[in-house]
């Protein structure tokens, strides 16, 4: 109680000697007591105080020190006056305390301690612009991160309809504070930028000593906006520091002044050095630092500037094989994103990028680097760098590139990724079968009739290797396609011999209701004859029309079953020809004995189209004991078809003989 009268009547007096009391104390109390002096020191607001704080300051310890800091409006007049003073370390704690608390506004204190002869004041006043300079550097960009984050997070809390599922309370009530803090920070340091950036500029104005790196430093943190005032000095042929940030700029940047050599390039007309710089920077966060701002080439000048080092190619192929190889895969595919931005013909950025891709061999990472960076460039460019990376070894990358080609459909990408699907895994397949298939299958489905048999059936097969879902496609129109779809993929599906895959839809085929779909099911049967049931054999063979019953007999031939020889028998005295002659043809490959007299019957028929099932159907079965029979026919046979036929017959039993180099044709004696 006491000592709380005593310090209330030193604040409110208006003796000198309280201000000697209370430093007095600051200087031989304890860390507690100090703490009170300086509180008592700060409600006097006397400077005569004020200023003994300053002139103790360096002997204070740092939690004072920070007090000090913290209460700065307090000392913000006596700051000014200690700049001035005659006390060196009134001098000296000012300065610290005007970096520490970030008051750029009495930036003018540096400059005039900057011009004092004595060194350490002048490096004081030196090294305390450089802080104030890191701060405004440090807080912008940490205001720009923070910025994109409460952007996602906006857009989140936007995209979420209906509720907030996908992010906590704490998130979602943060979101406001984190806005007002950073307008907080952002209104702090707008206010105190403009007299840290004017202090600077004038420093190198007139500057000529040995501060004069450590000046370019700063003003370099500050060059980091394009309305940076201290970047227009650049465009100020009169400044004194012009020559300095130009002679700077020329150099590789470190990796807090990549807005500066990027803006420099563009607004201090840097371009013919600007490439050689680039390529001599080997600092790995130098390097990361400049290339995660590859995206200012299309926001300000610098793609111009990029387009006229070496006379519009940016890194020739030599010039780029050689800084790729000093640096690692990891920083050589960061080269990636200036490639892309560089404003090279497409066809040439791909070959460049092609050339970042064999560095980064070693690095699965930076390849995926690459390729997103390529992904990133608008879809109708050039798509030869997607079609080098299906060649990749890692599988994840391969579908990511083939995805690429698919979604920008470059002229040829289809026959592109059917060669790619022969030796690719399992999952780059299934991608390209799921967007290709249906042009693959389709291109097989109208050109099959226009192909020759040899190519159709090879061409079928590449096609169900590399298109898994081809079966599917056939079996849709086999069961739901018109007359003419159903017919054709039946042909397929015989050309292919995939007869046994879809068995019950050529069983259903079997009672179509249209006669042609009808006979070509039933003459499909011929690959699966065990499907063919007693039931199915005698409704096709009582079916109404003669094609559907002739290929029930081919059939009845391939099952080879005694019991149905009564059936055949039948048929042979049929009154359609092509009925007849398949059981004449199933009898003598079943090898019963009445096939050659019921030929040599049929041959003699009075009935053209008959004769000519016959001659059809010795061709096939070769009895050429009824050759002479043929010779007759052909002669003297009143249809000339019949005879046209006849002779087509003896030519080629003669090429055949002649081809096998037989006298006689071979003999094949009627069962």
């Amino acid at each position: 109680m006491k000592l709380h009268r005593l310090l209330s009547a030193l604040i409110s007096s208006d003796n000198q000697a309280a201000d000697d009391l209370l430093l007095e104390a600051l200087g031989i109390g304890n860390e507690q007591e100090q703490a009170i002096a300086l509180e008592s020191l700060v409600r006097r607001q006397n400077p005569y105080g004020l200023l003994g704080v300053l002139t103790r300051y360096d002997t204070l310890p740092k939690s004072i020190q920070r007090m000090v800091v913290d209460r700065v409006k307090a000392f913000y007049h006596t700051l000014s006056e200690a700049g001035r003073s005659d006390i060196k370390s009134a001098r000296l704690a000012a300065m610290q305390v005007i970096a520490q608390a970030h008051q750029g506004k009495l930036g003018y204190v540096l400059s005039e301690n900057l011009r004092d002869a004595d060194e350490e004041l002048s490096a004081a006043a030196c090294q305390a612009l450089f802080e104030l300079a890191r701060w405004v550097n440090q807080e912008s960009r940490l205001m720009h991160r923070i910025g994109r984050t409460n952007a996602d997070l906006e857009l989140t809390l936007i995209g979420t309809e209906g509720g907030t599922s996908a992010l906590n309370d704490s998130t979602i009530m943060a979101a406001p504070t984190a806005t007002a803090d950073l307008k907080t920070a952002y209104d702090t340091v707008m206010q105190q930028r403009p007299e840290i950036e004017s202090a600077i500029a004038r420093a190198l104005d007139w500057a000529r000593s040995k501060h004069i790196p450590d000046l370019l430093r700063a003003a370099l943190l500050l060059c980091d906006h394009p309305e940076s005032r201290i970047l227009g000095i650049l465009k100020t042929a009169r400044h004194g520091g012009q020559a300095s940030m130009v002679r700077r700029l020329q150099q590789p940047p470190s990796a807090d002044h990549a807005e500066a050599f990027l803006l420099g390039a563009s607004h201090g007309h840097l371009r013919t050095n600007f490439a050689a710089a680039f390529a001599q920077i080997v600092d790995g966060r130098v390097l990361d630092a400049l290339l995660r701002r590859s995206h200012w080439l299309a926001d300000h000048q610098l793609k111009f500037c990029l387009a006229t080092v070496h006379r519009g190619v940016w890194w020739d192929e030599q010039t780029l094989a050689q800084d790729l190889e000093s640096r690692e895969p990891r920083d050589a595919a960061r080269v990636a994103g200036w490639i892309c931005m560089s404003g090279l013909v497409d066809t040439i950025q791909d070959e460049r990028l092609i050339q970042v891709a064999r560095r980064a061999a070693p690095d699965p990472n930076a390849r995926l680097r690459v390729l997103r960076i390529a992904a990133a460039r608008p879809r109708q460019l050039s798509s030869a760098f997607f079609a080098h990376m299906l060649g990749d070894p890692d599988e994840r990358l391969m579908r990511m590139a083939a995805r690429e080609l698919i979604r920008r459909r470059p002229p040829g990408y289809e026959n592109l990724l059917l060669k790619c699907m022969t030796t690719a895994p399992e999952t780059v397949r299934r991608v390209i079968a799921r967007a290709i298939g249906q042009a693959g299958f389709e291109q097989y489905w109208n050109r099959f009739e226009q192909m020759d048999k040899g190519t159709r059936k090879s061409a079928g097969r590449a096609m169900l290797k590399l298109l898994a879902d081809a079966p599917e496609r056939l079996g849709r129109y086999l069961a739901g396609g018109t007359i003419d779809q159903r017919v054709r993929a039946m042909q397929i599906i015989q050309e292919l011999e995939l007869a046994r895959r879809y068995h019950d839809a050529l069983r259903k085929s079997c009672d179509h209701p249209h006669a042609k779909v009808r006979s070509k099911a039933v003459s499909l049967l011929v690959d699966v004859p065990e499907e063919a049931t007693g039931d199915i054999i005698e409704r096709v063979l009582a079916d109404t029309d003669p094609r559907v019953r002739a290929n029930a007999i081919e059939v009845l031939e391939a099952k080879r079953s005694i019991e149905y020889v009564p059936m055949l028998t039948e048929r042979v005295r049929s009154k359609n020809n092509r009925e007849r002659a398949n059981a004449i043809k199933a009898l003598h490959r079943m090898k019963i004995g009445v096939a050659g007299e019921q030929l040599h019957t049929m041959l003699r028929d009075p009935r053209a189209d008959h004769r000519i099932s016959a001659l059809w159907t010795l061709r096939h079965i070769g009895l050429w004991d009824l050759l002479s029979e043929v010779g007759a026919i052909a002669q003297r046979d009143d249809n000339l078809r019949v005879r046209r036929y006849a002779v087509a017959i003896l030519r080629s039993i003669m090429e055949q003989m002649k081809n096998n180099g037989e006298l006689s044709p071979p003999q094949n004696k009627v069962a």
